[in-house]
Protein backbone atom coordinates (compact mmCIF):
# COMPACT_ATOMS: atom_id res chain seq x y z
CA UNK A 1 0.00 0.00 0.00
CA UNK A 2 1.05 3.63 -1.15
CA UNK A 3 0.39 6.91 0.48
CA UNK A 4 1.26 9.35 -1.64
CA UNK A 5 1.33 13.37 -0.82
CA UNK A 6 1.18 13.27 3.23
CA UNK A 7 2.13 15.65 5.61
CA UNK A 8 3.37 14.27 8.96
CA UNK A 9 1.65 15.29 12.42
CA UNK A 10 3.57 13.48 14.39
CA UNK A 11 5.79 14.93 17.03
CA UNK A 12 7.89 12.21 17.85
CA UNK A 13 9.08 11.48 14.18
CA UNK A 14 11.84 12.79 12.42
CA UNK A 15 9.38 13.81 9.47
CA UNK A 16 7.34 15.51 11.45
CA UNK A 17 5.89 18.44 9.20
CA UNK A 18 7.07 16.99 5.96
CA UNK A 19 5.07 15.92 2.88
CA UNK A 20 6.24 13.10 2.32
CA UNK A 21 5.60 8.96 0.45
CA UNK A 22 4.82 6.25 2.27
CA UNK A 23 4.93 2.77 1.39
CA UNK A 24 3.96 0.17 3.49
CA UNK A 25 3.87 -3.54 3.24
CA UNK A 26 2.76 -6.53 5.52
CA UNK A 27 0.85 -3.69 8.23
CA UNK A 28 4.74 -2.19 8.94
CA UNK A 29 6.32 0.91 7.53
CA UNK A 30 8.55 -0.39 4.63
CA UNK A 31 9.88 3.04 3.38
CA UNK A 32 9.24 7.18 4.11
CA UNK A 33 10.47 9.53 1.19
CA UNK A 34 10.43 13.18 0.58
CA UNK A 35 7.10 13.56 -1.84
CA UNK A 36 8.90 14.77 -5.16
CA UNK A 37 6.20 16.51 -6.60
CA UNK A 38 4.22 18.12 -4.01
CA UNK A 39 0.67 18.50 -3.64
CA UNK A 40 -1.85 22.16 -3.60
CA UNK A 41 -3.79 20.13 -0.96
CA UNK A 42 -1.81 17.43 0.66
CA UNK A 43 -3.77 14.98 3.41
CA UNK A 44 -2.00 14.92 7.04
CA UNK A 45 -1.33 11.52 7.96
CA UNK A 46 -1.08 10.74 11.91
CA UNK A 47 -0.67 7.86 14.70
CA UNK A 48 -3.96 6.50 14.85
CA UNK A 49 -6.81 8.41 16.98
CA UNK A 50 -7.50 6.22 19.97
CA UNK A 51 -10.65 6.75 22.21
CA UNK A 52 -10.45 6.08 26.33
CA UNK A 53 -13.97 5.71 27.17
CA UNK A 54 -17.14 4.47 24.80
CA UNK A 55 -19.90 2.74 25.45
CA UNK A 56 -20.75 0.43 23.26
CA UNK A 57 -24.08 -1.37 25.43
CA UNK A 58 -23.18 -4.86 24.10
CA UNK A 59 -24.14 -6.97 25.55
CA UNK A 60 -27.41 -6.05 27.10
CA UNK A 61 -28.80 -2.66 24.85
CA UNK A 62 -27.83 -3.22 21.26
CA UNK A 63 -30.78 -1.22 20.38
CA UNK A 64 -28.62 2.13 21.13
CA UNK A 65 -25.42 0.90 19.55
CA UNK A 66 -23.51 -2.68 19.56
CA UNK A 67 -19.66 -3.84 19.26
CA UNK A 68 -20.20 -3.31 15.05
CA UNK A 69 -21.62 -0.24 14.27
CA UNK A 70 -19.70 1.63 17.20
CA UNK A 71 -16.39 -0.01 15.94
CA UNK A 72 -17.43 1.05 12.48
CA UNK A 73 -18.45 4.68 13.71
CA UNK A 74 -14.92 5.00 15.15
CA UNK A 75 -13.63 3.26 12.34
CA UNK A 76 -15.39 6.52 9.93
CA UNK A 77 -14.11 9.16 12.73
CA UNK A 78 -10.23 7.74 12.60
CA UNK A 79 -9.93 5.83 15.20
CA UNK A 80 -7.56 3.11 15.38
CA UNK A 81 -8.21 1.91 18.71
CA UNK A 82 -11.18 2.38 21.28
CA UNK A 83 -11.57 1.39 24.86
CA UNK A 84 -15.33 0.25 25.99
CA UNK A 85 -16.96 0.21 29.81
CA UNK A 86 -17.94 -2.52 31.23
CA UNK A 87 -21.64 -0.97 31.75
CA UNK A 88 -23.26 -3.79 29.93
CA UNK A 89 -26.15 -6.82 30.88
CA UNK A 90 -24.48 -8.70 31.86
CA UNK A 91 -21.35 -6.56 33.03
CA UNK A 92 -17.78 -7.26 31.95
CA UNK A 93 -16.76 -8.30 35.10
CA UNK A 94 -15.27 -11.70 33.86
CA UNK A 95 -13.27 -13.55 31.57
CA UNK A 96 -16.24 -14.87 29.63
CA UNK A 97 -17.65 -11.30 28.65
CA UNK A 98 -13.91 -10.16 28.16
CA UNK A 99 -13.64 -12.83 26.02
CA UNK A 100 -17.00 -12.15 24.15
CA UNK A 101 -15.78 -8.59 23.28
CA UNK A 102 -12.63 -9.27 22.23
CA UNK A 103 -14.14 -12.29 19.78
CA UNK A 104 -16.82 -9.94 18.26
CA UNK A 105 -14.61 -7.12 17.99
CA UNK A 106 -12.10 -9.04 16.44
CA UNK A 107 -12.97 -8.55 12.65
CA UNK A 108 -13.24 -5.03 12.33
CA UNK A 109 -10.61 -2.60 11.24
CA UNK A 110 -10.80 -0.55 14.52
CA UNK A 111 -9.28 -2.61 17.52
CA UNK A 112 -11.11 -2.67 20.78
CA UNK A 113 -9.38 -2.72 24.43
CA UNK A 114 -12.41 -3.67 26.98
CA UNK A 115 -11.95 -1.91 30.38
CA UNK A 116 -13.04 -4.38 32.95
CA UNK A 117 -14.71 -4.11 35.81
CA UNK A 118 -13.36 -3.25 39.41
CA UNK A 119 -16.20 -4.09 40.84
CA UNK A 120 -18.46 -7.31 40.83
CA UNK A 121 -21.46 -6.88 38.81
CA UNK A 122 -20.40 -2.86 39.11
CA UNK A 123 -22.02 -2.44 42.71
CA UNK A 124 -19.40 -1.25 44.30
CA UNK A 125 -18.64 -3.82 47.16
CA UNK A 126 -16.21 -6.12 46.03
CA UNK A 127 -13.46 -6.47 43.78
CA UNK A 128 -14.06 -8.46 40.58
CA UNK A 129 -11.80 -11.23 39.24
CA UNK A 130 -8.98 -7.97 38.63
CA UNK A 131 -6.31 -10.25 37.58
CA UNK A 132 -8.38 -12.61 35.58
CA UNK A 133 -9.93 -9.84 33.53
CA UNK A 134 -6.21 -8.64 32.98
CA UNK A 135 -4.89 -12.28 31.92
CA UNK A 136 -8.02 -12.17 29.17
CA UNK A 137 -7.39 -8.92 28.05
CA UNK A 138 -8.51 -6.04 30.02
CA UNK A 139 -6.38 -3.09 30.06
CA UNK A 140 -7.68 -0.98 33.31
CA UNK A 141 -10.13 -1.20 35.68
CA UNK A 142 -13.38 0.82 36.24
CA UNK A 143 -16.99 0.85 37.38
CA UNK A 144 -17.46 3.25 34.60
CA UNK A 145 -20.51 5.53 34.70
CA UNK A 146 -20.90 4.55 38.28
CA UNK A 147 -18.53 6.80 40.59
CA UNK A 148 -16.38 4.30 43.38
CA UNK A 149 -18.29 5.71 46.08
CA UNK A 150 -16.44 3.06 48.60
CA UNK A 151 -12.97 4.40 50.08
CA UNK A 152 -12.06 0.90 51.20
CA UNK A 153 -12.81 -0.91 47.33
CA UNK A 154 -10.43 1.99 45.56
CA UNK A 155 -7.81 1.44 48.65
CA UNK A 156 -7.84 -2.53 48.20
CA UNK A 157 -7.85 -1.62 44.45
CA UNK A 158 -5.00 0.37 44.13
CA UNK A 159 -2.76 -2.15 46.66
CA UNK A 160 -3.95 -5.21 44.07
CA UNK A 161 -3.13 -3.96 40.87
CA UNK A 162 0.27 -3.33 41.86
CA UNK A 163 1.31 -6.55 41.29
CA UNK A 164 0.94 -6.45 37.73
CA UNK A 165 1.16 -2.74 37.10
CA UNK A 166 -2.39 -2.34 36.70
CA UNK A 167 -4.40 0.49 36.02
CA UNK A 168 -7.63 1.48 38.08
CA UNK A 169 -9.63 4.23 36.87
CA UNK A 170 -11.86 6.50 38.88
CA UNK A 171 -15.18 8.91 38.16
CA UNK A 172 -15.03 11.83 40.02
CA UNK A 173 -18.66 12.52 41.15
CA UNK A 174 -19.68 12.48 44.92
CA UNK A 175 -23.31 11.43 44.56
CA UNK A 176 -24.60 12.70 47.82
CA UNK A 177 -23.55 15.88 46.65
CA UNK A 178 -24.86 16.25 42.83
CA UNK A 179 -28.24 13.92 43.48
CA UNK A 180 -31.06 15.27 41.15
CA UNK A 181 -28.57 17.34 39.32
CA UNK A 182 -29.64 18.33 35.80
CA UNK A 183 -26.58 20.53 35.04
CA UNK A 184 -24.10 22.68 36.05
CA UNK A 185 -24.54 24.31 39.01
CA UNK A 186 -24.16 28.36 38.73
CA UNK A 187 -26.35 31.19 36.77
CA UNK A 188 -27.20 29.73 33.78
CA UNK A 189 -28.90 26.92 35.93
CA UNK A 190 -30.37 29.55 38.35
CA UNK A 191 -31.68 31.36 35.37
CA UNK A 192 -33.14 27.92 33.67
CA UNK A 193 -34.94 27.04 36.75
CA UNK A 194 -33.19 23.70 36.72
CA UNK A 195 -31.15 21.51 39.56
CA UNK A 196 -27.71 22.04 39.56
CA UNK A 197 -25.03 19.42 39.47
CA UNK A 198 -22.11 21.32 42.46
CA UNK A 199 -18.21 21.02 40.81
CA UNK A 200 -17.62 20.29 44.52
CA UNK A 201 -19.01 16.92 44.28
CA UNK A 202 -15.84 16.24 41.57
CA UNK A 203 -13.69 18.12 43.70
CA UNK A 204 -14.45 16.51 46.68
CA UNK A 205 -14.08 13.23 45.46
CA UNK A 206 -10.64 14.21 43.70
CA UNK A 207 -9.09 14.91 46.53
CA UNK A 208 -10.06 11.67 48.10
CA UNK A 209 -8.87 9.54 45.18
CA UNK A 210 -5.56 11.42 45.57
CA UNK A 211 -5.08 11.06 49.03
CA UNK A 212 -5.91 7.16 49.04
CA UNK A 213 -3.11 6.80 46.00
CA UNK A 214 -0.78 9.12 48.15
CA UNK A 215 -0.97 6.68 51.07
CA UNK A 216 -1.37 3.12 48.58
CA UNK A 217 0.81 3.96 46.13
CA UNK A 218 -0.05 2.17 42.18
CA UNK A 219 -1.22 4.04 39.69
CA UNK A 220 -4.98 6.12 39.00
CA UNK A 221 -6.55 7.50 36.17
CA UNK A 222 -9.28 10.06 36.56
CA UNK A 223 -11.45 10.32 33.57
CA UNK A 224 -13.32 13.18 32.76
CA UNK A 225 -12.23 16.23 34.50
CA UNK A 226 -14.03 19.35 34.22
CA UNK A 227 -13.56 22.13 36.49
CA UNK A 228 -10.39 24.63 37.16
CA UNK A 229 -10.07 23.33 41.09
CA UNK A 230 -9.54 19.70 39.60
CA UNK A 231 -7.00 21.03 36.99
CA UNK A 232 -5.08 22.59 39.91
CA UNK A 233 -5.53 19.72 42.32
CA UNK A 234 -3.89 16.73 39.85
CA UNK A 235 -1.15 19.60 39.08
CA UNK A 236 -0.42 20.05 42.86
CA UNK A 237 -0.40 15.74 42.87
CA UNK A 238 1.88 15.28 39.70
CA UNK A 239 4.48 18.10 41.52
CA UNK A 240 4.45 15.81 44.06
CA UNK A 241 4.99 12.69 42.60
CA UNK A 242 2.06 10.58 42.39
CA UNK A 243 1.50 8.34 39.63
CA UNK A 244 -1.93 10.27 38.47
CA UNK A 245 -3.01 11.04 34.93
CA UNK A 246 -6.42 12.51 33.79
CA UNK A 247 -8.30 13.18 30.68
CA UNK A 248 -10.90 15.81 29.75
CA UNK A 249 -14.01 14.57 27.78
CA UNK A 250 -13.47 16.68 24.09
CA UNK A 251 -17.29 18.46 24.58
CA UNK A 252 -16.55 19.96 27.81
CA UNK A 253 -13.78 21.94 25.70
CA UNK A 254 -16.57 22.72 23.15
CA UNK A 255 -19.66 23.62 25.00
CA UNK A 256 -20.26 25.63 27.71
CA UNK A 257 -23.24 25.51 30.09
CA UNK A 258 -24.40 28.39 28.18
CA UNK A 259 -25.51 25.62 25.31
CA UNK A 260 -28.49 24.45 27.59
CA UNK A 261 -30.44 27.59 27.60
CA UNK A 262 -32.33 26.11 24.35
CA UNK A 263 -33.29 23.12 26.44
CA UNK A 264 -31.59 21.07 24.43
CA UNK A 265 -31.17 17.62 25.53
CA UNK A 266 -27.85 16.71 23.18
CA UNK A 267 -26.09 18.31 25.90
CA UNK A 268 -27.09 16.93 28.71
CA UNK A 269 -24.09 14.99 29.52
CA UNK A 270 -22.41 13.84 33.08
CA UNK A 271 -20.06 15.32 33.84
CA UNK A 272 -22.22 18.87 32.95
CA UNK A 273 -20.79 21.20 30.48
CA UNK A 274 -19.03 23.74 32.66
CA UNK A 275 -18.28 27.51 32.79
CA UNK A 276 -16.16 29.58 30.79
CA UNK A 277 -13.75 29.43 33.45
CA UNK A 278 -13.64 26.22 34.03
CA UNK A 279 -13.33 25.81 29.64
CA UNK A 280 -10.33 27.85 30.01
CA UNK A 281 -8.30 26.26 32.76
CA UNK A 282 -9.26 22.91 30.96
CA UNK A 283 -7.39 24.05 27.85
CA UNK A 284 -4.62 25.47 29.84
CA UNK A 285 -4.37 22.07 31.74
CA UNK A 286 -4.17 20.42 27.85
CA UNK A 287 -1.26 23.00 27.09
CA UNK A 288 1.23 22.08 29.71
CA UNK A 289 0.61 18.55 30.57
CA UNK A 290 -1.26 18.19 33.60
CA UNK A 291 -4.62 16.66 31.22
CA UNK A 292 -2.38 13.91 28.98
CA UNK A 293 -5.19 13.02 27.12
CA UNK A 294 -9.02 13.83 25.51
CA UNK A 295 -11.45 11.44 25.30
CA UNK A 296 -14.90 11.17 23.86
CA UNK A 297 -17.50 9.46 26.19
CA UNK A 298 -19.50 8.51 23.03
CA UNK A 299 -22.91 7.66 24.76
CA UNK A 300 -25.58 6.48 22.41
CA UNK A 301 -29.19 7.13 23.59
CA UNK A 302 -32.50 5.90 21.99
CA UNK A 303 -35.15 9.18 20.91
CA UNK A 304 -37.89 7.77 23.88
CA UNK A 305 -34.98 8.40 26.60
CA UNK A 306 -33.42 11.35 24.73
CA UNK A 307 -36.56 13.47 23.57
CA UNK A 308 -37.92 14.28 26.41
CA UNK A 309 -38.02 17.28 28.77
CA UNK A 310 -34.90 18.03 29.99
CA UNK A 311 -35.42 17.22 33.14
CA UNK A 312 -36.58 13.61 32.77
CA UNK A 313 -33.75 12.95 29.81
CA UNK A 314 -30.96 10.60 30.35
CA UNK A 315 -27.55 12.05 29.88
CA UNK A 316 -25.06 11.52 26.96
CA UNK A 317 -23.89 12.62 23.70
CA UNK A 318 -22.01 10.53 20.74
CA UNK A 319 -19.27 11.96 19.52
CA UNK A 320 -16.71 9.32 17.73
CA UNK A 321 -17.47 10.25 13.96
CA UNK A 322 -17.45 14.00 14.74
CA UNK A 323 -14.35 13.88 16.67
CA UNK A 324 -11.88 15.56 14.32
CA UNK A 325 -14.15 18.60 13.11
CA UNK A 326 -14.85 19.36 16.97
CA UNK A 327 -11.05 19.07 17.32
CA UNK A 328 -10.07 21.81 14.17
CA UNK A 329 -12.63 24.24 16.03
CA UNK A 330 -10.75 24.18 19.34
CA UNK A 331 -7.41 25.52 17.19
CA UNK A 332 -6.43 28.58 18.62
CA UNK A 333 -3.44 30.62 20.43
CA UNK A 334 -3.37 28.21 23.39
CA UNK A 335 -4.06 25.20 21.65
CA UNK A 336 -2.42 23.98 18.56
CA UNK A 337 -3.25 21.16 16.44
CA UNK A 338 -0.20 19.56 17.66
CA UNK A 339 -1.07 19.07 21.15
CA UNK A 340 -4.82 18.33 20.50
CA UNK A 341 -3.99 15.39 18.10
CA UNK A 342 -1.21 14.68 20.81
CA UNK A 343 -4.27 14.15 23.28
CA UNK A 344 -6.10 11.88 20.84
CA UNK A 345 -3.73 9.33 19.70
CA UNK A 346 -0.83 8.69 22.07
CA UNK A 347 -1.95 10.54 24.85
CA UNK A 348 -4.59 8.06 25.96
CA UNK A 349 -1.75 4.96 24.95
CA UNK A 350 0.92 6.86 27.60
CA UNK A 351 -2.04 6.51 30.25
CA UNK A 352 -2.50 3.19 29.45
CA UNK A 353 1.00 2.09 28.60
CA UNK A 354 0.71 0.63 26.04
CA UNK A 355 3.23 1.06 22.68
CA UNK A 356 3.77 4.73 21.72
CA UNK A 357 3.15 4.94 17.84
CA UNK A 358 5.60 6.05 15.82
CA UNK A 359 5.54 7.39 11.90
CA UNK A 360 9.00 5.74 11.07
CA UNK A 361 10.39 3.40 9.20
CA UNK A 362 10.12 -0.18 10.92
CA UNK A 363 7.34 0.73 12.75
CA UNK A 364 3.90 -0.81 13.01
CA UNK A 365 1.28 0.76 10.70
CA UNK A 366 -1.27 2.27 13.17
CA UNK A 367 -1.96 5.56 11.17
CA UNK A 368 -5.06 7.70 10.47
CA UNK A 369 -5.24 10.02 7.18
CA UNK A 370 -6.88 13.12 7.67
CA UNK A 371 -8.40 16.09 5.59
CA UNK A 372 -8.78 19.31 7.11
CA UNK A 373 -10.73 20.87 4.80
CA UNK A 374 -13.12 18.56 3.50
CA UNK A 375 -16.70 19.75 4.43
CA UNK A 376 -19.41 17.34 4.85
CA UNK A 377 -23.18 16.99 5.68
CA UNK A 378 -23.36 15.19 8.77
CA UNK A 379 -27.17 14.05 8.90
CA UNK A 380 -29.14 10.79 9.39
CA UNK A 381 -27.88 9.02 6.57
CA UNK A 382 -24.17 9.66 6.60
CA UNK A 383 -24.46 8.85 10.32
CA UNK A 384 -22.93 5.83 11.29
CA UNK A 385 -24.34 5.46 15.00
CA UNK A 386 -27.11 3.72 15.83
CA UNK A 387 -28.43 6.64 17.96
CA UNK A 388 -28.59 10.21 16.74
CA UNK A 389 -28.33 12.12 20.22
CA UNK A 390 -25.20 14.83 19.15
CA UNK A 391 -26.23 18.30 18.46
CA UNK A 392 -23.92 18.67 14.96
CA UNK A 393 -26.46 16.45 13.56
CA UNK A 394 -27.97 18.90 10.89
CA UNK A 395 -25.43 20.68 10.43
CA UNK A 396 -22.12 21.05 7.76
CA UNK A 397 -18.84 20.43 9.29
CA UNK A 398 -14.97 21.10 8.50
CA UNK A 399 -12.54 18.26 8.31
CA UNK A 400 -12.60 14.30 8.12
CA UNK A 401 -10.74 11.49 8.60
CA UNK A 402 -10.53 9.88 5.16
CA UNK A 403 -8.98 6.47 6.01
CA UNK A 404 -7.62 4.43 8.87
CA UNK A 405 -4.41 1.54 8.78
CA UNK A 406 -4.15 -0.65 11.24
CA UNK A 407 -1.64 -2.99 10.41
CA UNK A 408 -3.07 -5.11 7.70
CA UNK A 409 -6.27 -3.92 7.98
CA UNK A 410 -7.45 -0.40 6.41
CA UNK A 411 -10.56 1.71 5.47
CA UNK A 412 -10.72 4.19 3.17
CA UNK A 413 -14.68 5.48 2.57
CA UNK A 414 -15.38 5.90 -0.85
Amino acid sequence: MDLKNVVVQDAHSTYHGREVDIRIEKGIIKSIAESKIKSASPKMLTPGLMDLSSHFNDPGAEYKEDLNTGLKTACEGGFTDVCILPNTLPVVDNRSTIEYVLAKGSQQVTSVHPLGALSKKLEGDSLAEILDLKESGAVAFTDGTAPIMNAELLLTALQYVQKFNGIVVSRPRDLSLSRGGQMNEGSVSTSLGLVGMSSLSEIVMIERDLSILSYTGGRLHIHGISTFESVALIAKAKRNGLAVTCDVILHQLCYSDDSLSSFDSCYKVDPPLRSNKDIKALKKGLKNGIIDAVSIDHLPQDTEVKNLEFDKAEFGMIGLQTAFSSLLDLISIELSLDILLEKLSNGPRHVLNLPIVKIEEGEFAKLTLLDTHLKWDYNQESNISKSINSPLLGHFLTGKSVGIINGEKSYFPS
